[in-house]
């Protein structure tokens, strides 16, 4: 077996199993798919992943599209189709499966009381994935004002977030032009 073959078995699994034992979505995965490609299999550093989460994040389509550029930087087109279907399939199958049986209780008070239940979880979930975003992202204290004054615009203001984006790239150009090096 070739080695991108292994990679993308070892990729189908690793977001398979994540994605199996999640809830809220591709963003609310991002500290596990950190600690997975990064921490566990070493797979790529901090500072690429950060990218990779940025790109995802900024293009056209869905949230998930981090698990695509994963695999395809880890293992090629490969491990890209490898890690998408690890983790889409089981998890599509598993809401068709349930969607079917739940619609039956769908007006069951503790249906509802479940549902509620989850939000603050995802929430949760989703303050982590930005913390651990921020981590991998920021080699020193610079990185994390900009983080922090990006936050704050986003909750304060009606900002769009490519504007915030923009402003962020420009702060991180002039410490660059300033010779101020920044970078993980």
């Amino acid at each position: 077996m070739s080695r991108d073959a292994e990679l993308s078995v070892q990729l189908a699994w690793t977001f398979m199993t994540v994605a199996l034992f999640s809830m809220g979505g591709a963003n609310s995965l991002i500290p596990e798919f950190h600690r997975q490609v990064v921490g566990a299999h070493g797979w790529m550093g901090d500072a690429q992943f950060a990218q990779l989460v940025a790109i995802a994040q900024i293009a056209p389509g869905p949230n998930m599209l981090v698990v695509s550029l994963i695999g395809w930087k880890v293992a090629g087109l490969q491990g890209l189709i490898a890690a998408t279907l690890g983790l889409v399939a089981p998890t599509a199958a598993l809401a068709f499966a349930a969607g079917r049986r739940l619609e039956r209780w769908r007006h069951a008070p503790w249906l509802a009381n479940a549902r509620a239940a989850t939000a603050p979880v995802v929430v949760g979930l989703m303050g982590a994935a930005g913390y651990v975003i921020a981590e991998a992202a920021n080699p020193d204290w610079r990185g994390y004002i900009i983080t922090a004054i990006a936050a704050a615009l986003m909750y304060f203001t009606s900002w769009s977030p490519l504007r915030i984006v923009a402003l962020g790239a420009a702060c991180g150009i002039a410490l660059w032009a300033m010779g101020v090096p920044f970078s993980p």
